[in-house]
């Protein structure tokens, strides 16, 4: 059991350090639920998903961490409770809520006290039965978020039937686009590509498997991902140790026995074992102990690649060849090795759908029975598949009705998993047009089609949903438009690469600054695919943009965006280029026309009008960048002159432009305005600076206290933080009344200094580009992934904050960014070496040395560069120099120096 802390940052036992990416798509779910269960065999990452859920809440937080055996007195006494409470005000209803709690524990005020009891396995029987009903009480009694192994005989059962949000180990799997983001992040390691899916698929996404198979690239980097994968020995020891080890032994015999089939059902493993109590076995492995995964048919379960590898040494051991040849005789007779999913078996008589449907999205009138003129009827149409297909054609011309089409398609597709999750995509994609970027995406559900698509071999559907999930409100997703892009690139993949391209357009717009340049392009793709139908609401959405941010030829282009969707016969698309051209018009008679034209042009594609305003609204919204760098909006056209114009009622009032420097020293210029920092006291200046330092990312305030008032939470310290930060705004925005500041904003309990598009932030600017140095050297791009670090390495202009020396709250950033500078300068080198550009690539090492002079990979990158330029006497020099260092550590110098890969 951790150690009990003073009564500081509202917590009795102190919150976990976990290191791991955001994962807010289950976060979320915990926000407005009164109790929450994250119930999951071991390895697969539930304390750390608790101590996220724990740090993003904004009241107190009770943090227990279950110790074996302890009983209810020690869960009481732990949680703030009297340890003598009466067990009948436990058993009443809500009683327990009227019981006194200790002072320090406090109650939470409005956001409410959060109780976290990791590991309720350990606990008693008594105190595990307190533990959950402790989470089915109501308010005002704490929220309380209990993790848990799965166990027979345990009483979450009744925590599930309640209404708590129930997070299993299913949900904890890691996904493929996960696990690309992890690595860089956690281990310091790109994974190769192509490796993302395979990896999931042997570990299950269990998160400790993956943190070994990371250990095991990072220690043995030379022998290949891909061959530490195939071999599998990373994890073996972890099985054997965590999960079969605990198992009882009747259980890990039945589990060894059947380990030659690769999917498990009651009656091949009856077959193969003579088992009659195989489906017990197999329920007892799958629900209560987590060792097996449950198909949705409730009759199918699966194991792990690696763990079957783990469980078919053990047979190999246990059995003699004739024994184990006889058992893979009979396992072969029951043809149970390697059978189809049975969910994506195509049912006799339906035909493939594929090539329709991509006919149908490139605008040809006449590649589908029942589809002429721009429409599909209901003539000609079979099946769920021709359905579907019907469904998505109608969506494309604008037609409002496309839903209830796709609503029948999956209503008769019970069987064909690729029609059901091609349904229930486009079901999702049409809610998100219809609502527009004002509307919630359906975030969840598109989680579960990209992960159910992937586990059954569909990665191009998987693709297609991964591409909406940048329209959602998790930032760790915000890139996965773009990801997939050049996922879709590299694999010569050129629709998929249009549509995604098509996604990165509209999150653009979902962000309020669709982009000219990403519209140019999704259009450029269309047109070389021939996908007429997605070309002419390319255009036309362009045409807004374009018409939006009054370009001299705009009104030309919306006219031509109007003709070709017109000839494409695409009606939605055609009444949304009207619109553009209402929008580019300068008279007032013409505009008031053209809108109406467009009006009546959706009604008559019976696309809804609130729809068509709602989209031409989100195009016009003002970028202050249109995405080309073309200049934007503020014109109107007098007399055929353009003269400046007050903005237009929808856009934003300007805020003005920012700059915040923290490398090298510390600059912060608000619209150009000096500030006399004299005014303002030391603490409140420090307390800038670390706000700048996190410039556009939230702030907890037990930070700030940690910083400046050594982590004291007191009524006074709290007080005095205010103060400071009231002194801080008013210091920043005098002409600003109190409570209007927009540079220091609050959110719950953290404070964030406030970007917005065109503040500068070198220290934001430099992490992204190291990121997106990381994610192009990871994926190939080498040209791309050297500019990126050659732009991080310009923002680097020196160390964190030189003049506040060794603060402590200054020096873990300070040395974090110097670690990254410096694998940014050597990167660089790299790839100039292997790009044969030896000068660039040994002016790249000198600079990391500078930063880093210890660095070992800079010293070969120089010493080989220099060689390979013909420079004898720099040679020499980064050859005394490196041996200098060595001896400097207590290293003898070595005679080889290859070039590390």
């Amino acid at each position: 059991m951790t150690s009990l802390l003073p009564a500081q940052q509202w917590t009795t036992f102190r919150i976990p350090a976990s290191e791991t990416m955001p994962r807010g798509r289950l976060t979320e779910q915990f926000t407005h639920c009164p109790s929450g269960l994250v119930v999951a065999p071991p390895g697969f990452g539930k304390t750390a998903l608790l101590a996220q859920a724990a740090r993003a809440h904004p009241g107190p937080v009770t943090w227990y961490q279950a110790r074996p055996g302890a009983g209810r007195r020690e869960l009481l006494t732990a949680l703030g409770y009297p340890p003598d409470t009466p067990a009948e005000l436990v058993g009443a209803s809500g009683a327990i809520r009227q019981a006194p709690r200790r002072r320090d524990t406090g109650d939470g005020g409005a956001a409410g006290r959060l109780i976290v009891i990791d590991d309720m396995h350990l606990l008693s029987s008594a105190a595990q039965a307190l533990a959950v009903r402790l989470g089915q009480l109501a308010l005002p009694h704490p929220l309380v978020l209990i993790g848990t192994r799965p166990a027979a005989g345990s009483p979450v059962a009744s925590m599930e039937a309640s209404s708590a949000t129930v997070v299993n180990a299913d949900a904890l799997r890691f996904r493929s686009w996960e696990v690309e983001h992890l690595f860089p992040r956690l281990y310091g390691t790109a994974l190769r590509p192509g490796i993302a899916v395979p990896l999931v698929r042997a570990t299950g996404g269990r998160a400790a498997m993956l943190r070994l198979f990371g250990r095991a690239v990072a220690a043995d980097p030379d022998a290949g991902q891909e061959q530490i994968l195939a071999d599998g020995s990373f994890g073996r020891e972890y099985l054997e140790r965590e999960v079969l080890a605990p198992l009882p032994g009747r259980l890990g015999r039945f589990l060894a026995e059947t380990c030659l089939l690769n999917r498990l059902t009651a009656e091949a493993c009856h077959a193969l074992t003579g088992r009659t109590d195989s489906a017990e076995m197999l329920y007892s492995l799958a629900h209560e102990h987590g060792v097996l995964r449950a198909a949705p048919d409730g009759r199918t379960y699966v194991a792990e690649p690696l763990l079957r590898a783990c469980l078919r040494a053990r047979l190999t051991q246990a059995l003699t060849d004739v024994e184990l040849t006889r058992l893979r005789g009979r396992a072969d007779a029951g043809g149970q090795q390697d059978p189809p999913p049975p969910a994506v078996r195509r049912r006799p008589g339906t035909v493939d759908w594929a090539d329709p449907l991509r006919a149908v999205v490139a605008g040809s009138p006449d590649v589908f029975p029942g589809r002429s003129g721009g429409h599909v009827t209901g003539a000609g149409s079979g099946g769920s598949a021709a359905l579907l297909v019907q469904g998505v054609a109608a969506a494309l011309s604008g037609d409002g009705t496309a839903g209830d089409t796709v609503r029948r398609a999956l209503a008769e597709a019970t069987e064909d998993a690729l029609v059901v999750l091609s349904g229930q995509l486009v079901r999702a994609v049409l809610a998100v047009l219809a609502e527009g970027p004002a509307g919630t995406v359906p975030y969840p559900e598109l989680q579960r089609i990209a992960y159910d698509a992937e586990r059954l071999d569909l990665l191009w559907l998987s693709r297609a949903a991964r591409c909406l999930l940048g329209l959602g409100p998790h930032p760790e997703d915000a890139g996965q438009p773009a990801v997939v892009l050049d996922e879709c690139t590299r694999l010569g993949d050129a629709e998929g690469a249009a549509l995604a391209a098509s996604a990165v357009c509209l999150r653009s717009v979902w962000r309020g600054r669709p982009a000219i340049g990403e519209l140019e392009e999704a259009v450029r793709r269309f047109r070389a695919l021939g996908w007429g139908t997605l070309e002419a609401w390319g255009r036309a959405a362009l045409a807004v943009v374009e018409a939006a941010h009054d370009l001299p030829d705009a009104e030309q282009r919306a006219a031509q965006a109007e003709a070709f969707a017109r000839s494409a016969g695409v009606p939605g698309a055609r009444a949304l280029a009207i619109g553009a051209m209402a929008m580019a018009t300068p008279d007032a008679a013409d505009r008031a026309e053209l809108q109406e034209a467009a009006w009546s042009t959706a009604r008559s594609a019976r696309l809804p009008v609130s729809g068509l305003r709602s989209w031409l609204t989100a195009l016009a919204s003002p970028a202050g960048q249109a995405g080309d760098g073309a200049v934007t909006a503020g014109r109107t056209r007098v007399g055929g002159q353009h003269t400046t114009a007050p903005p237009r009622a929808h856009e934003a009032p300007s805020v003005p432009g920012l700059t915040v420097r923290c490398l090298g020293g510390f600059e912060f210029a608000l619209a150009g305005r000096a500030h006399d920092w004299a005014k303002l006291r030391p603490r409140a200046q420090a307390l800038l600076r670390l706000l700048a330092v996190r410039a556009g990312q939230a702030v907890h305030r037990d930070h700030l206290l940690l910083a400046f008032w050594d982590g004291v939470t007191t009524p006074s310290t709290l007080h005095n933080l205010q103060v400071t930060v009231s002194s801080l705004r008013s210091f920043l925005e005098p002409e600003r009344p109190r409570g209007g500041s927009r540079l220091i904003a609050r959110q719950g309990d953290s404070y964030r200094l406030v970007l917005v598009p065109g503040d500068v932030s070198d220290v934001a600017a430099f992490e992204r580009a190291v990121r997106d140095g990381r994610r192009s050297r990871a994926q190939r791009r080498p040209e791309e992934a050297a500019d990126a670090f050659r732009t991080a390495l310009d923002h680097y202009a020196g160390e964190l904050l030189p003049g506040d020396g060794q603060a402590e709250w200054v020096v873990a950033d300070r040395e974090r960014l110097r670690r990254e500078a410096a694998g940014a300068a050597v990167s660089l080198a790299e790839i100039r070496l292997g790009q044969n550009r030896p000068v660039e690539a040994a002016d790249a090492a000198e600079r990391c040395l500078e930063i880093d002079g210890h660095r070992d990979a800079a010293w070969r990158v120089l010493i080989q560069a220099c060689d390979t330029a013909g420079l004898a006497a720099d040679s020499a020099r980064a050859r005394n120099g490196y041996s200098a260092m060595l001896a400097s550590l207590g290293i003898p110098p070595s005679g080889v120096l290859p070039h590390p890969t």
